[in-house]
């Protein structure tokens, strides 16, 4: 079959190995054709194996790109037709491909026809910037060779990240340095980067934020740093954390869910099989629906799904979480664990349980954090809810104490005092914090922001108690 492979193999050089996690074997547009058969094609889905060509390729262009700049004092002016056929690449070529790529998983690619649009393309880019490279004589120095050959290189420009964000990790014994995942490494590069970065310049997600704390500069456009921007955006979770914390929020997503990352990276977590329609697992009472939509998700396309299903009266209140795929399996099969909660969020520090009345609310915070949304959906007695230890934060009386919950947790410095008051609830309830920009200060402000309500639960008694009225769970895919 005429495809990327054999395009990426006839032009840059890629011979199909094993899963990239597995094997540091990657495209070289250096290296000659070498049309040996495999058995890779077998063992990998098609989709999997074009990817990882694909971003081996974007690595390559990256070092490239990266090497020009270096020697920019020094480059000849004909070095810019180099350079923009490399961006050309990336932007029009490469990060377009992956997308059809990613949207179309589920499909056999013999009904794709739009496959043989992306090869061509894929084909004219290579013969393109292989006429380019030739013209200027340009080579990758050993030391690049070195860099494109390591895994944590190719994890960083996976991530849109600076392809040096790792080499601290170099300086380090091997002993010191296998103590933590490659993922946790990066987030606490990412979080040391963050605190350097001044608080004034942390008030606002901006591209060149997260170039100051870590990102690749030169690929500011790159499918990272945008995905980065839009989540933010979505809705009204903007303000609701702070700038930074979306960076590491979508590098422990793509840890979960690129497959290049992760070889659990499945559809659904249940019956997979089964889509847009409703089944329970045995026994299990919970109705789980697997939702493959094509169309932009919003609650009212889950409200109709939930029709049948789910009962508003005086006798019962619904409560909705909203989350990811791995996450919501992990809360159906082994019930609510509190201490799997983020840290510094207005009620809690790390052990919390956040629920809301609505749904907007639920799925906004899902679509703004993940690439595999859920909604879990718990049908709660009111009594249940009414006899249970609250504190309620609502009143406009409560204000003050409501600001100084709400500071303490965020700030993650919570006082003795804060504790002691608090052992004695199953939850807390008030309205959510929105973080604001003094006009005076130039500081960051918490707020209540107007019309909003949560419900954290933060007694581990409670919430096994909860646990019992968890009703429905749907799983998303977005195509």
């Amino acid at each position: 079959m005429a495809s990327a492979l054999n395009v990426l193999t006839a032009f840059v050089g890629f011979k199909p190995e094993r899963r990239v996690a597995l094997s540091p074997k990657r495209v070289d547009c250096d290296e000659e054709m070498d049309e040996s058969p495999t058995s890779s094609e077998d063992e990998e889905s098609y989709e999997d194996l074009t990817l990882e060509a694909l971003e081996n390729l974007s690595l390559k262009l990256k070092l490239w790109l990266r090497r020009i700049h270096l020697t920019e004092q020094e480059r000849p002016m004909n070095r810019q037709d180099l350079e923009h056929e490399i961006y050309l690449t990336q932007e029009k070529v490469i990060n377009p491909y992956k997308a059809f790529l990613i949207s179309n998983k589920s499909n056999d690619p013999k009904d794709l026809p739009m496959l043989g649009y992306y090869d061509q393309r894929l084909e004219e880019a290579c013969e393109k910037l292989l006429i380019e490279k030739n013209k200027v004589n340009f080579e990758m120095p050993e030391e690049d060779h070195r860099r494109f050959d390591k895994y944590e290189v190719f994890v960083c420009s996976l991530l849109g990240l600076n392809l040096d964000f790792l080499d601290c990790l170099e300086e380090m014994s091997s002993i010191q340095r296998h103590h933590r995942t490659l993922d946790e490494w990066i987030e606490i590069v990412l979080q040391n980067n963050s605190e350097s970065v001044s608080s004034a310049s942390k008030n606002t997600l901006t591209k060149e934020l997260l170039v100051s704390i870590g990102f690749d500069p030169l690929s500011t456009q790159s499918t990272a740093t945008e995905t980065i921007m839009a989540r933010s955006l979505e809705l009204s979770t903007h303000h609701h954390i702070e700038a930074c914390e979306w960076a590491e929020i979508f590098i422990a997503d793509e840890f979960k869910y690129n497959p290049l990352l992760s070889s659990l990276a499945a559809r659904f977590p249940f019956e997979g099989h089964l889509t847009n329609t409703w089944f329970q697992r045995q026994s299990r009472n919970v109705n789980i629906r697997n939702v493959v939509i094509k169309e932009s998700l919003n609650s009212a396309i889950i409200q109709s799904i939930l029709s049948d299903k789910v009962s508003h009266d005086e006798q019962n209140i619904v409560l909705y979480h909203g989350t990811d795929h791995h996450s919501a399996e992990d809360i159906l099969v082994r019930g609510i664990d509190l201490c799997c909660g983020r840290q510094k969020r207005d009620f809690s520090c790390g052990s919390g349980f956040y629920l809301t009345k609505s749904l907007d609310v639920a799925l906004n915070w899902a679509k703004s954090t993940t690439t595999k949304p859920a909604i879990l959906v718990f049908q709660v007695d009111r009594e249940c809810l009414s006899n249970a230890k609250k504190l309620d934060l609502s009143p406009a009386n409560q204000i003050e104490r409501w600001r100084k919950i709400v500071s303490s947790f965020r700030s993650g410095k919570r006082t003795a005092r804060t504790r002691k008051s608090l052992r004695l609830y199953d939850l807390i309830e008030g309205p959510t914090a929105t973080l604001m920009i003094s006009e005076t200060s130039g500081e960051l402000m918490l707020e209540p922001k107007a019309s909003s309500h949560q419900i954290c639960l933060i007694s581990e008694d409670f919430a096994e108690e909860f646990q019992q009225t968890l009703h429905s769970v749907l799983f998303f895919e977005i195509s």
